[in-house]
């Protein structure tokens, strides 16, 4: 047996988006699927699979493969639509877990675009190391999000 001690993180990342906060909200949520990248799948065949967000209290974060077979990223917790959304999520220890995450996406208009800003809170097995590849991930995510509504080519990730 072995005994880790729990711990707690918090990150936030941010990014200005030249478009409305309605416009962002429908990319976020049905249009998830358009943007999410390759790389950040957990299974499944590119052109095989995809990526949805049910954006209703009770609803899903999850991908799908055709082959069969699919993650769960998380469940969503509350909606204010073109405001907030918040997901509740776990990292299973292959993930780097365990953990429980809590994500914030909040979207406030700024002059003619919109500022999305992300925050996440976990507790469970957490290091520096997991912050600061969560925080880039969900950064990266964003730059994605911002790459499909401004209509440029999206980010390439690298390690």
């Amino acid at each position: 047996m072995t005994i880790s001690e729990a711990g707690i993180s918090e990150l936030q990342v941010a990014v200005e988006i030249d478009a409305a906060p309605e416009a962002v909200w429908t990319s976020l949520t049905s249009g998830i699927g358009d943007w999410w990248p390759d790389e950040f799948y957990a299974g499944g065949s590119a052109g095989a699979r995809r990526f949805t967000l049910d954006a209703r209290p009770g609803g899903a974060m999850t991908e799908e493969w055709n082959e069969g077979g699919g993650v769960c990223w998380g469940s969503v917790v509350a909606v204010e639509p073109d405001t907030r959304l918040q997901v509740i999520g776990y990292a299973f220890p292959n993930w780097g877990g365990p953990s429980q995450w809590f994500g914030t996406w909040e979207l406030a208009a700024r002059g003619d675009g919109t500022t999305v800003t992300f925050s996440e809170h976990a507790i469970g097995r957490v290091s520096e190391g997991y912050v600061d590849e969560k925080e880039k991930g969900w950064q990266f995510l964003l730059e994605a999000l911002k790459a499909r509504l401004e209509g440029r080519e999206p980010p390439v990730w690298s390690d």
